[in-house]
């Protein structure tokens, strides 16, 4: 009975579709040559000759580790170094794109006040001040210097104050900042999720682990229960060490949630600053053109 039992819990050990570190591809390559050296030295003669051919064979093998180690560090530092670089043309870029805008905005201001001058210049005056009289000439000339003299008191901005213009690059900047705690925090607790279902099948694997130890020490198995000591020994520091990263981007996560709400606050305080700017903007342009309309309706029924 304990012995199909053992069998059974052989079978179901090798579904497991966990893996444990010696698994990985990196690694069970070198393990895999190790073994072979191993038993081609087991398997010659006995005597100095064949230990000295092990030893030689076991020594090329650390230095292709070394290697290895060596190729991946400098990979690692190069794959730095060209995201930090990337990273500061991705700022330039960013500082170019803004000074263009700029540009880009007093261009199309420039061009508009163009446009209106070409339309008046398109308007041919000569036939209608033709037939007046030189007192008549006077008179509108009088009427006209009043009146540009009346609307240069009157203030009529073109755009907006200083103070909204400041609104608007905070609350672009804020909406920026939104976008990256957000998908920090988005990615933070994908990792999160992802640990805690690999922490879920460790604590599904133990007792079956746990319970075939046992069965096996019953039944005198001890090569069967020390492979699964091994094994429960290895899934036991694979879960401390999952334990402490998710305890690490909980902390991070709860930061950058926190901050997340900071951002949102500003930015809605800001939002409202801005809505209340511009409806008293608006409310003074109203109120200006009301009395520039009200100027020119003075001089002409003069």
């Amino acid at each position: 009975m304990i012995q199909r039992r053992l069998e059974d819990l052989e079978k179901e050990r090798g579904s497991l579709n966990f893996q444990l570190p010696s698994r990985q591809p990196a690694l069970s390559g070198l393990l895999g040559h190790l073994g072979a050296v191993l038993r081609r030295g087991a398997q010659r003669a006995g005597g100095d000759d064949s230990q000295a051919q092990l030893r030689v064979e076991a020594k090329t093998v650390e230095p292709t580790t070394q290697d290895n180690l060596r190729v991946s560090v400098t990979r690692r530092d190069w794959l730095l170094q060209e995201k930090q670089q990337l990273q500061k043309e991705i700022e330039a870029l960013q500082a170019r794109m803004s000074v263009l805008e700029a540009k880009e905005q007093q261009l199309r201001q420039e061009i508009d006040e163009q446009e209106q001058l070409l339309l008046w210049q398109g308007c041919d005056l000569s036939p209608l001040l033709g037939g007046l009289t030189p007192r008549e000439l006077q008179e509108v000339h009088d009427t006209l210097r009043d009146t540009l003299a009346s609307a240069s008191r009157v203030p009529l901005r073109a755009e907006p104050p200083e103070a909204i213009r400041s609104l608007q690059e905070g609350i672009k900047s804020l909406n920026l900042s939104l976008k990256e705690i957000t998908a920090k925090v988005c990615m933070s607790e994908r990792l999160c999720s992802t640990l805690r279902k690999k922490l879920n099948d460790i604590e599904i694997q133990m007792p079956a682990l746990l319970e075939a130890k046992m069965l096996a020490i019953a039944g005198n198995h001890f090569c069967t229960a020390k492979e699964l000591t091994e094994e429960i020994r290895s899934l036991t520091s694979e879960r401390e060490g999952l334990e402490g990263l998710l305890h690490k981007l909980s902390v991070l996560s709860s930061r950058n949630v926190k901050k997340l709400g900071n951002v949102e606050e500003d930015y809605n305080r800001l939002r409202r600053e801005l809505d209340h700017g511009r409806t008293a903007y608006e409310t003074s342009v109203k109120e200006s053109a009301t009395k520039y309309m009200e100027v020119l309706e003075d001089k002409l029924c003069r």
